[in-house]
């Protein structure tokens, strides 16, 4: 037969990766059983796919006027498999495949489908075996034994792509094929070479259906350590065990590959919204964070992350990679991994400008902070101080929070700054213990993004223990707003400062009346009463009713109760006479500088605030 001249027909490729190898399959017959059991037409190598778990099903298109194949979940006598099937991370029970959908079969087991046409292969670059005939059987399933390499003139596709190659009557009738060159040996991973492949194919899928992907390329920092104290074999199956904590924390149908050497890359080859990533970040930092054992071999690891979206950050696949790199690059050197940070080569000049200023801010020490007290009327002590922020401009004076912090958030600040509040905090509560001065807990408010960055609790526990405080003289602020934009994810953070011992508090209480609902399922310790509650008490009678309700109703699950914004010495009394402990306020004092917070505390150290004084 001369190869040269034959013409080469439409060809559906159906590449299958399971426990035992990467196989190509080519799709010669009308349908095809899928399943563990070997009376399958293709048998998956896997202990959780189902017996009879799908079936490829050939049929004609009349749209597009040629055929297609569909995947139907189960056999045709109707019985569905056991975890079902997921095509481009959907679970569906029937779905027509089109080329580069991928497939996920409900555990570690993936494919992708690809309908290769004569238009998109170069004959030229096909590598034929000239040293033996080839001799068609068609009793013999369409098996591997051998594979051409054809170049597709794709330009997401530039590895060459493997296309089956019929085999001789001696080869060995089985549906697989090793390809062990696209498996990582240590962690049975894909690696490098197959996940570009896979991210070639999501990056066409999400183009072609007008949705987002997104990209992780992971390290593990100092790992080689590992290996050098405890040798490779040990940290081989270190790098085992964070496999499988990478594989347990994304979803169905998305991607983990072994990048190399301490590095791993994890594809997401459909998302919706792109403001779910950071629940993802969060969830890989917090299972890496905790502690690996391998043969009495403890170890405790710090993972650095870099991300690339499509199509924010690149239009094709190695522009993608090349962004993650960039990233991972980039948090390695701060330890910041804030997801959703715009692309470094496209901010404007004048945005640009005001990050460089708030760095160097931070940098040159012109931030500080100020401390206003709550203060208890009935044992007429100082209960705790509430930090707040100030920028000490060189040229502007002191400015107000919610004229930069808004900006903050904008940047890759948000870590180094959320660092400095806690640690300058923490400081001078620990100065002022050092010093006899009275105990008081230092709240700390913390802003959206703040609260839902993932590095949040391990940055908290890192300050608490370099600082040696206690964690119960640190308490959390958080408002309201960020409370209801996700409770779930609120009550696992809360959960987890509370683990630490740090107090948390609600502030803004009062106005969002959701968070009334749900107040028994977070573990506050305080709650703040809103201040336009209290601003309102002298003009709107109805407010004292309502205020009388809340106090009540944070007395019953054991909260401290703090009024804020007390400016007369008619808000003063009247929330004594309803109980009302703590309270704080401009008419009590006004947030103080170092100097004059610790004045304030020296002196009702030697002498209770005296309520009545302000009564005259």
């Amino acid at each position: 037969m001369d190869y040269n001249k034959k013409k080469i027909g439409n060809r559906y490729v159906l590449v299958l990766e399971d426990s035992n190898s990467r196989r190509t399959i080519s799709l010669e017959e009308s349908n095809y059983s899928l399943g563990r059991h070997s009376s399958n037409s293709i048998v998956i190598h896997s202990k959780q796919v189902s017996r009879k778990h799908a079936t490829l099903i050939k049929k004609f298109n009349e749209r597009t006027n040629q055929d297609s194949f569909w995947i139907i979940d189960g056999d045709l006598k109707g019985r569905k498999s056991q975890n079902g099937i997921f095509v481009n991370g959907e679970k569906c029970a029937s779905h027509e495949l089109k080329d580069g959908d991928l497939i996920n079969f409900g555990c570690e087991v993936n494919a992708s489908y690809h309908a290769v046409s004569p238009a998109t292969i170069s004959e030229s670059f096909i590598d034929y075996d000239h040293s033996q005939q080839i001799e068609i059987d068609k009793s013999i399933s369409p098996s591997i034994n051998k594979a051409l390499k054809l170049h597709i003139d794709n330009a997401e596709q530039n590895a060459p792509f493997l296309l089956p190659k019929y085999p001789s009557k001696d080869a060995v009738n089985d549906d697989t094929f090793q390809e062990e060159s696209y498996i990582d040996p240590i962690t049975g991973l894909p690696n490098r070479i197959l996940f570009n492949e896979y991210v070639s194919i999501a990056v066409t899928n999400a183009k072609r259906h007008n949705h987002c992907l997104a990209i992780f390329l992971t390290d593990i920092e100092s790992f080689c350590e590992v290996n050098n104290d405890l040798g490779y074999n040990i940290g081989d199956r270190f790098l085992q065990a964070i496999a499988k904590r990478l594989k347990d924390c994304v979803r169905t149908g998305d991607i983990v590959s072994r990048w190399g050497g301490d590095e791993f890359a994890i594809l997401l080859p459909h998302i919706k919204q792109e403001d779910n990533l950071y629940k993802i970040t969060q969830r890989i930092i917090k299972e890496l964070k905790y502690s690996f054992t391998v043969e009495d071999h403890t170890r405790c690891l710090v993972i650095n992350l870099g991300m690339a979206i499509y199509p924010r950050n690149g239009q094709v696949s190695q522009d993608l990679l090349n962004y993650a790199e960039t990233q991972l690059s980039y948090h390695k050197k701060t330890g910041n991994h804030n997801i959703l940070r715009d692309n470094l080569g496209q901010k404007n000049d004048s945005f640009s400008q005001i990050e460089k200023q708030l760095d160097q801010a931070i940098k040159k020490q012109e931030l500080c902070l100020y401390y206003q007290p709550q203060l208890n009327s009935h044992s007429k002590k100082i209960e705790a101080m509430e930090a707040f922020i100030r920028w000490n401009h060189p040229e502007y004076g002191l400015i107000p929070p919610q004229e930069f912090l808004p900006w903050v958030e904008k940047t890759d600040l948000v870590v180094p700054l959320t660092r400095w509040i806690l640690e300058k905090a923490c400081t001078q509560n620990k100065a002022w213990q050092t010093n006899e001065l009275p105990n008081v807990s230092v709240s700390v408010n913390l802003s959206m993004a703040q609260f839902h960055h993932p590095q949040l609790v391990d940055i908290i526990d890192e300050v608490l223990t370099s600082m040696q405080l206690d964690p119960k003289w640190l308490e959390i602020e958080v408002t309201e707003a960020i409370v209801l934009k996700d409770i779930r994810l609120a009550y696992q953070v809360l959960k987890e400062l509370k683990n630490l011992g740090v107090r948390v508090c609600l502030d803004d209480f009062g106005i969002g009346y959701a968070a009334v609902s749900n107040l028994h399922k977070i573990p506050f310790d305080t709650i703040k009463l809103d201040v336009s509650l209290i601003r309102e008490m002298d003009n709107n009678p109805e407010n004292t009713t309502l205020i009388s309700a809340l106090i009540a109703l944070g007395e019953s699950f054991e909260m401290r109760v703090v009024a804020e914004g007390v400016e007369t010495q008619h808000q003063l009394n009247t929330l004594h006479n309803l109980n009302c402990r703590v309270m704080q306020g401009y008419y009590l004092s006004k947030p103080l500088s170092v100097e004059e917070a610790t004045q304030f505390l020296a002196f009702h150290h030697l002498q209770q605030f005296d309520f009545m004084e302000k009564q005259q």
